[in-house]
């Protein structure tokens, strides 16, 4: 089969996957391989083994280990008991609140809750004070999505070694993990900046009123086990962070052999390992409760379909497209925009991610664009427009949103913001932003 036509083989597989997946209720993982199976030994000639050697196993294993050493602290109430005591701290700061619910909502995903359970302990908090305190309830969306977002994608994150773990597949581990650290701290500047343009914007027309104080409750203290969980992320945050960074800015043979010794993943079996020494949480439970088997299924199931394409050549055609036919200032803008708007119709892990990068190493050789930073700019299309009402990101954003009208009012908001916030990654990256961090983080 040739490279072009595997890639309508390929486009005509995934429409059917996701239309299939949401008619009758199952994961598109599943019927991703299901695919794979039918083409791959049908029409590719190739054998069954072949098939299933696509399978990424090292991406499963992160997933799994990563998502099982955090789901100790949303089982035994750590990250809930974290988020309330933030919040209690800054009660006093009425006209910053949604600024402060903004960093808490960053700290609370960066410390374990990750993007998918943050929303569901920050929302109903952050909707409340908008209506008690008379702030935008726009500020308690966008609080909410962009601080989820920012902090539970930080490389140490369930979600960030997700990122990671597709990506190596493509590019090998040392560039993965470059653009994790990379796209960690985009997250924290980018986000940050739209967030206070917001903030501005929409402050001018707030009435704030009342107390914080009157609002928010004094929080219970942490028990032992909450405690217990609590010092052992800070550590492992420590240990993960520390080191990549001495490397980066001081490196010498000391500081590469700690960087590559403190990887997130020993770390996490260790954790786990000390999690259940300490009795902190039930195993059982995290493991039944609080791993995101569906997500994983679906992620390793599209990536054997996918990796059995990009195998086929489709990635080539897709980036020899890029590298000819447009100018090299206008290549990352145009990733951030196609990766942008397919997130509004399917996701990044399982279908973008590894589509599109595999294709940047030859991108990178035809133009000498860093890898790292096409990497980067993939990610922040795809997480901009996670933001709208069509995404699980921005649908969960809203959870705790009780009033039927004003959610409904929300829709069109939350899909303007999408929009300029992906336009907001396209005016940075004409600013050469992506390949100022290609530069540092090599």
């Amino acid at each position: 089969m040739s490279s072009t036509a595997a890639l309508i083989v390929f486009i005509c597989a995934v429409i059917a996957t996701v239309i299939i997946g949401n008619k009758f209720k199952c994961n598109i993982g599943i019927i991703g391989i299901c695919f794979a199976f039918i083409i791959g030994t049908i029409f590719m000639k190739q054998s069954i083994a072949n098939v299933i050697s696509y399978f990424p196993a090292s991406l499963l294993f992160q997933m799994m280990i990563v998502t099982f050493f955090y789901g100790f602290a949303a089982e035994n109430g750590t990250i809930k008991v974290v988020s309330t005591h933030l919040i209690y701290a800054m009660r006093k700061n009425t006209k910053l609140l949604p600024f402060v619910l903004y960093l808490v909502t960053f700290l609370v995903s960066a410390l374990g809750a990750g993007a998918g359970a943050t929303p569901v302990i920050m929302s109903p908090i952050a909707f409340t004070l908008a209506a008690q305190m008379g702030f935008n309830p726009v500020l308690a969306l966008i609080a909410t999505y962009l601080g989820s977002m920012g902090g539970g994608l930080q490389a140490w994150s369930s979600s960030g070694i997700l990122f990671k773990g597709v990506a190596e597949q493509s590019i090998g581990e040392a560039l993965a993990t470059s653009a994790g650290w990379a796209y960690g701290v985009t997250l924290f500047i980018i986000p940050t900046i739209f967030f206070l343009v917001v903030f501005f914007l929409t402050s001018r027309k707030d009435k704030s009123s009342g107390s914080a104080a009157e609002v928010i409750a004094e929080p219970e203290k942490m028990n032992k086990a909450q405690k217990t969980t609590f010092t052992m992320i800070i550590v492992m945050m420590i240990l993960v962070i520390i080191p990549v960074f001495a490397n980066m800015f001081f490196p010498n043979p000391a500081t590469k052999w700690f960087a590559s010794k403190f990887d997130i993943k020993v770390l996490c079996a260790i954790g786990i390992v000390l999690c259940c020494a300490f009795k902190v949480g039930d195993a059982q439970k995290v493991v039944k409760n609080y791993i995101p088997w569906n997500m994983i299924i679906m992620v390793c199931g599209m990536s054997v379909l996918i990796t059995m394409f990009v195998k086929a050549g489709i990635t080539d055609v897709i980036g020899n497209f890029f590298s000819s036919s447009l100018p090299k200032f206008l290549i990352i803008p145009m990733v951030i925009i196609i990766s942008g708007l397919l997130s509004f119709v399917t996701t990044g892990p399982a279908v973008i991610f590894p589509l599109f990068i595999p294709m940047f190493t030859a991108i990178s050789a035809n133009t000498g664009l860093s890898v790292v930073a096409l990497t980067v700019a993939c990610y922040a299309g795809t997480g901009a427009t996670g933001l709208s009402p069509f995404s699980q990101g921005g649908a969960m954003a809203v959870v705790g949103c009780t009033d039927e009208n004003l959610r409904n009012s929300l829709w069109k908001k939350q899909f303007i913001l999408a929009i300029c916030f992906l336009l907001t990654y396209v005016v940075v990256a004409l600013l050469g932003y992506f390949n100022l961090l290609g530069a540092i983080f090599k």
